[in-house]
């Protein structure tokens, strides 16, 4: 939902980015080479949905009346100006190292691996000041990281039959 000028302005880059790969995708070749799906399929689906959902966002923005809300900050809420620079740094170092380990480590020990520390690491930086980290939360995220990068290694390898990087007797 859009809140503030600088949300709105966000949503409209977003957009423009979506328009772009969207216009971009109508370039890859539509013919399949053998399947039923051309290698533009989920390219356009995925820059469509994308840009839809955005039309949306903006769209029930201006209905609610805050697409042209002035910003505020209450000091309460006001986040470090660290904590974001913070973050992004730990992504791009968490890709880089996710990068390194796909190959040595198969793609679901390392997905699951990047999944659990990129979310971790933007929880821990997001909690307020005297919230504590419950063991039980950190066992269901790193259950839904091993769900997730066991589904989407059986939909690629399955599904679609691409290879992924894989290690040992059961090609995990």
């Amino acid at each position: 939902m859009v809140k503030t000028r600088s949300d709105a302005l966000f949503h409209l880059v977003l957009l423009a980015l979506a328009g772009w790969f969207l216009q971009q995708a109508w370039h890859l070749p539509a013919n399949a080479a053998g399947g039923s799906l051309s290698p533009a399929f989920f390219p356009r689906a995925i820059s469509s949905a994308i840009a839809i959902l955005l039309l949306i966002s903006l769209i029930r923005g201006l209905i609610a009346g805050t697409l042209l809300a002035r910003e505020t900050r209450d000091d309460a809420a006001r986040v470090s100006a660290w904590v974001p620079v913070v973050a992004w740094g730990g992504v791009a170092l968490l890709l880089v190292l996710y990068a390194l380990l796909l190959e040595p480590l198969g793609y679901v020990i390392s997905t699951a691996l990047f999944l659990f520390l990129c979310v971790a690491m933007v929880s821990v930086l997001s909690r307020q000041p005297g919230d504590s980290i419950a063991a039980g939360r950190v066992l269901m995220l790193a259950l839904f990281s091993a769900v997730v990068s066991v589904a989407i290694f059986l939909i690629f390898s399955v599904g679609f039959e691409i290879v992924l990087p894989t290690i040992g007797m059961m090609g995990v």
